[in-house]
């Protein structure tokens, strides 16, 4: 049936031998005929198929396989293969050829995105290091309740001494993780690392296991030096903002680093939040990128909040962090659903997400009327 739809059979070919990247296109019928498929394979692959400058063999080896095509009055949907030899484990250039260009393409959608097991070979193309029962054995946990996570609000201006003090505090009061601010920026990163130091001296005295995520800013090539120093002053987790700085920040850095990595959601509205009309999926940027990319957390909006996903978004976005088959043997990834969120919806949280999932609560905890610890004695008596 393909045949009919294609040109070039060799886009039709069985698959080489070789470990492939799969994306699913989703193509609005009427913006875009149906051979809008084939220039994604093929122009999104090689190019064009001229053998003037190339051997053909080459051409050969490098070329995307069409695995499936469905279409109707609304739809086309394709599925792509891109063998390894086109984007050899970085993400970065995978992205470029998925939807680079594509991007453009008024209607077309990166719906979703696998891979075959043999892709990830724990040296570049890692996945998560740190599961959901590794976070809770970090922290103290024993049973399979989900975490409760922070986020330190205002915490634009905030002192280190501040921080450690709130972190304390918090801590005492049995919260499992905090993070700082996405829009924590500090003119220097030594004042990264006075807080983080402070919190870590102040953790080891008083044997607190409360993760403290530190934003990590990105200079430049400087990123993984500053990692580095970071852990070396007792950071115990990171936060990047991962589609601002780019997904190869997220991708080289779980190279070097078994700290657990929180990947922030900033920019990805901007792709679009609905299943209609998204340009990239939200379990393509919230779960199934970042997570091949090695981040042990995603952040995202909750249906709860004040920026809430679709219900069924969400919880979609949540199953593909979690997935174990045959294209996701690594590592699952921990959901953490965020913003907006108050005591009473975390029983809703609980609810919908079961058990292997990080709430997430920023003015929730840190603006409540009577304090942080009643917040947060609030927020336990909800979740547990």
């Amino acid at each position: 049936m393909m045949k009919k739809y294609i040109k070039n059979h060799e886009l039709l070919e069985p698959l080489n031998n070789v470990p492939h990247a799969f994306a699913k296109f989703r193509i609005n019928a009427d913006k875009h005929p149906i051979n809008i498929i084939e220039e994604i394979a093929l122009g999104q692959s090689l190019g064009a198929w001229d053998s003037q400058h190339v051997d053909i063999e080459i051409l050969r080896k490098k070329i995307a396989k069409i695995i499936n095509i469905e279409t109707n009055n609304n739809y086309h949907e394709a599925t792509v293969a891109f063998p390894i030899d086109i984007w050899h484990r970085k993400l970065s250039w995978l992205m470029t050829i998925l939807f680079g260009k594509m991007s453009f393409f008024e209607g077309v959608q990166l719906n979703s995105v696998w891979f075959s097991n043999d892709c990830f070979d724990n040296i570049n193309l890692i996945g998560p290091k740190n599961n959901i029962n590794s976070i809770r054995n970090q922290v103290g946990v024993n049973n399979k309740d989900p975490l409760l996570m922070g986020i330190l609000k205002p915490n634009v201006g905030m002192s280190s001494e501040k921080i450690a003090f709130l972190y304390v505090e918090a801590a005492e009061a049995g919260i499992h993780l905090l993070k700082d601010d996405e829009i924590r920026h500090d003119l220097s990163p030594l004042e990264s690392l006075k807080r983080v130091a402070l919190v870590a001296n102040e953790a080891q005295k008083r044997n607190l296991k409360t993760l403290y995520a530190v934003h990590l800013q990105i200079e430049g090539n400087k990123f993984i030096e500053h990692a580095k120093s970071l852990e070396s002053a007792g950071a115990n987790a990171f936060l990047i903002n991962t589609w601002i700085t780019g997904i190869e920040v997220l991708q080289e850095l779980r190279k070097v680093t078994s700290l657990p990595i929180m990947s922030h959601p900033a920019l990805v509205g901007a792709f679009g939040i609905q299943e209609e009309n998204a340009t990239i999926h939200p379990r393509v940027t919230l779960a199934q990128f970042i997570r091949a990319a090695g981040a042990d957390f995603s952040l995202f909006p909750s249906p709860y909040g004040k920026l809430g996903l679709n219900k069924e978004i969400a919880l979609d976005v949540a199953k593909n962090c979690l997935v174990n088959n045959e294209n996701w043997r690594i590592n699952g990834m921990t959901p953490v659903p965020s913003a907006g969120i108050k005591p009473e919806h975390a029983p809703l949280a609980k609810k919908d997400f079961s058990e292997d999932f990080i709430l997430n609560a920023g003015t929730g905890i840190f603006s409540h009327p009577n304090g942080i610890q009643k917040s947060i004695e609030e927020f336990r008596k909800e979740l547990y």
